[in-house]
């Protein structure tokens, strides 16, 4: 009776939900993603050297990942795609998706010859170019809300298609054009169910409005990383006010990101909850950082915490856990 007993209790097992891990990567970023099928998806991949590489590899161990399915590189500076040769070497990675390499990157004319002929080794036969519009085919469990990612923009182009409602009534306002790498960043929308997470990589101000304006090709979401680690030049107002979160992600360092403005802005959208960071703003007054239960590292002295989203298998809730304090804070999913 013992094997079947136990076939009953494996049967009695919850379902896996998504998770979403924010990796420390101290102002760069690395968010890995494990679907409810157990596909990984990594966006981004720090700094070059071996601390973020070395970190992105605990996160997969402690996430039970043997191999990163997807590695998909927002654009060509160094604390996003750096660390790609490292990484590569401690743990697999079967897909690489990048909007398209340049033939020469005159921002950083002394570092891109030799990451990106690391980047070309390290994806050569793996690589596809990714536009904006382009659905990412995922594994889906038989029973549970469908998972899907979709490129919102690419190489400074917005999707035209799914509209989600008329954008703001004026225009939003615009900054001076934005010649870098930043502007021509890969952006994605996460959906599991209605739980939905957006992610622009580090896009600036003007193609942000882009994004809302005059129409929404976004729609509401759950969960909003900050764009460029909350720096100011990037997180236009209209944009975030028209995809109205109810968490926002700073994937910012010490004193790099977080921005006071940012942070302003978030807080009076409208049913807008909690603020979570993986570092405190040392440049800026408590006041202007989240509160401690809400910071994973919490001193110039990095611990290298990350933050933890867990959706629940129905997705219909989720919970955020911040480094290693115990408790983890509980959200609905907003009705779309």
């Amino acid at each position: 009776m013992l094997p079947l007993l136990l076939f009953g209790l494996a049967q009695l097992a919850p379902a896996e939900g998504l998770k979403v891990q924010f990796v420390d990567v101290e102002g760069g970023a690395a968010t890995l993603i494990v679907t409810p099928a157990g596909e990984s998806i990594l966006i981004d991949c720090g700094n070059p050297g071996t601390r973020d590489a070395e970190r992105i590899a605990k996160a997969c161990k402690e996430l039970n990942l043997e191999r990163i399915d997807h590695l998909f590189i927002t654009h060509w500076h160094l604390d996003h795609y750096g660390g790609v040769n490292t990484l590569a070497a401690k743990i697999p990675i079967m897909k690489f998706h990048d909007r398209g390499i340049p033939e020469s990157f005159p921002e950083d004319a002394g570092n891109f010859p030799v990451l990106i002929g690391f980047y070309k080794e390290a994806s050569k036969g793996k690589r596809e170019t990714v536009q904006a519009g382009d659905i990412i085919p995922l594994k889906q469990t038989e029973n549970g809300p469908k998972v899907e990612l979709a490129c919102v923009c690419a190489s400074g182009s917005v999707r035209k298609s799914p509209v989600f409602g008329p954008g703001p009534k004026n225009q939003p306002q615009q900054q001076q054009p934005d010649p870098s790498d930043n502007a021509k960043s890969l952006g994605f929308v996460l959906s599991f169910g209605n739980w939905r997470f957006l992610d622009l990589g580090d896009l600036t101000w003007n193609k942000e409005s882009l994004l809302v304006y005059p129409n929404d090709v976004v729609g509401r979401i759950d969960v909003y990383q900050s764009t460029h680690h909350g720096l100011e030049v990037s997180n236009h107002p209209d944009l975030m006010k028209q995809v109205r979160p109810t968490v926002a992600v700073f994937n910012n360092g010490s004193r790099k990101g977080g921005h006071p403005r940012v942070m302003g802005e978030l807080r009076r959208i409208e049913g807008f909850g909690d603020i979570f960071q993986m570092h405190k703003n040392l440049g800026a007054p408590d006041s202007e950082n989240a509160p401690p239960t809400h910071v994973a590292n919490a001193s110039g002295n990095c611990q290298a915490l990350g933050i933890r989203i867990t959706v629940d298998d129905d997705a219909k809730n989720y919970g955020v856990k911040v480094g290693d304090q115990p408790k983890v804070h509980r959200f609905k999913t907003n009705e779309k």
